[in-house]
């Protein structure tokens, strides 16, 4: 970065210091001169490193002294191992000073040439890293249990890519253990075992989302979300709400991921609504799902999840909403001949922590803003994959489900846009119904808004 500045008085004199320092070698110098370059040098990278963790831009005076500093050691009269080794120092002690934040890393990590003279961000990002793997004494256990079946990607992912990756970067400190296919229980008795400390985490369905972070209802609304752009849209305008509303409860999210679109599956022929309200309804999803279908004149059946596909097999039920990926993942296909092809809904998923159980460990042991500091590095991190979890994992299987299901004879129907219209009014009336009640009306009319203007930008 050049900040646009001629040779300052500070800018000759350090030069000719440092110069001195070099040229002279093994020759005795007054000690003092010599000190004097090492801490003007010093006090630049502190204020550099200290600009990067706070987010914060140079002065007119800290630029110009950066920039000095860029042509020290362009002209080669400060060495850049030097600057490297100063650099890390002072990020060692700012993580014990500093809180950083998982929205700014990355954004630091790209401001560090800029501020870090012939440092690049690779090395702080190392640097960071170096600091969190002496923090860790020994290795960093997080056990936690999922719905998930195993050979899903909502197992593969973590297991491969992200566990790969933790193990790289913090040299083998970070190491997460899955228990998956309900082998803990429900997500609810894995909620429960993470408060008791027999569990960290969550796989959570939309299920255990709800009843970890209610306010995350608003997300499966009937007829909210048109496609998955207007999801990534909405999620990455409201990250910070999204993880305010979990800290709020006492949760961290790694990843916040899909489900899929919750369809409508048939055993018997259902062509329009009229026809809908006389099948055997399942609802287990809590108030938003019986709300929709107070709303739609459908009358359900609750059925607990574990007698779910028991239920089915009996003839109890014939009828459920919910995604391909659960479809498939109980089984619940073999006994469905017709899903409706409008989604009803989005079900969203989360990968959550508790936060307690990282601030235990360390708490009286090392300052707050390390502690700080390495749950959002951690989090950052993760969240650095997120992306291809969803687009090349969780996605295409949702579309393979639906392939598969078609492919095995499972038809699809197509309702009316008589019938989408009135379930688009009645949905409309469950937003209204539920607000202050299952999630803020002021986060939904957030939502709202900004969904219509996302909507008219692309039109």
């Amino acid at each position: 970065m050049n900040f646009g500045v001629k040779k300052t008085g500070f800018g000759l004199t350090l030069f000719l210091t440092v110069a001195l320092v070099f040229i002279m070698g093994t020759v005795p110098v007054d000690s003092y001169a010599a000190k004097m370059a090492e801490e003007q040098i010093r006090n630049i990278v502190a204020t550099s490193v200290q600009l990067l963790m706070k987010n914060e831009e140079p002065t007119a005076e800290q630029g110009r002294k950066i920039q000095d500093l860029k042509e020290m050691v362009d002209q080669g009269s400060i060495g850049k191992k030097q600057i490297g080794q100063i650099a890390k120092d002072q990020f060692y002690a700012g993580m014990e000073k500093y809180k950083m934040s998982r929205y700014e890393i990355g954004n630091m990590l790209k401001r560090v040439p800029e501020l870090l003279p012939s440092v690049t961000g690779e090395e702080v990002h190392q640097i960071l890293w170096g600091k969190v793997i002496q923090m860790l004494e020994v290795p960093f256990v997080l056990k936690t249990g999922t719905l998930a079946p195993q050979g899903t990607p909502w197992i593969i992912f973590p297991e491969t890519v992200l566990n790969k990756h933790l193990n790289k970067i913090s040299k083998g400190k970070l190491i997460t253990k899955v228990y998956p296919g309900g082998v803990m229980g429900e997500d609810i008795d894995i909620l429960r075992k993470m408060d008791m400390g027999q569990l960290d985490g969550c796989g959570c369905s939309a299920l255990g989302t709800f009843k970890a972070i209610p306010e995350l209802a608003v997300f499966s609304l009937p007829r909210l979300f048109r496609n998955y752009d207007e999801i990534d849209h909405i999620f990455k305008t409201f990250r910070k709400e999204i993880d305010a509303a979990a800290e709020e409860k006492g949760y961290l999210i790694d990843f916040l991921i899909d489900t899929g679109f919750s369809y409508i599956w048939l055993g018997n022929e259902a062509n329009n609504l009229d026809e809908l309200r006389k099948q055997k309804m399942l609802t287990w999803m809590g108030d938003v799902e019986t709300t929709t279908f107070e709303e739609l004149k459908i009358r359900p059946i609750p059925i607990p999840v574990p007698e779910v596909v028991a239920s089915l097999n009996t003839g109890l039920i014939n009828a459920n909403v919910g995604p391909a990926p659960w479809v498939l993942g109980t089984q619940a296909y073999l006994q469905y001949k017709y899903y409706i092809v409008q989604p009803l809904s989005y079900s969203p998923a989360v990968q959550i922590y508790t936060r307690k159980n990282f601030e235990d460990r360390f708490r009286g042991k090392y300052p707050d803003a390390l502690i700080q500091n390495f749950i959002e590095l951690r989090i950052y991190e993760i969240r650095t994959l997120e992306r291809e979890y969803i687009d090349k994992n969780l996605r295409p299987y949702e579309a393979k489900c639906l392939a598969a299901f078609q492919k095995q004879g499972i038809k699809p129907i197509k309702l009316s846009d008589k019938d989408m219209a009135e379930i688009d009014a009645a949905s409309k009336r469950v937003w209204e119904k539920l607000a202050d009640k299952v999630y803020s009306k002021v986060f939904l009319d957030k939502i709202l808004k900004e969904l219509e203007n996302y909507r008219n930008k692309k039109n």
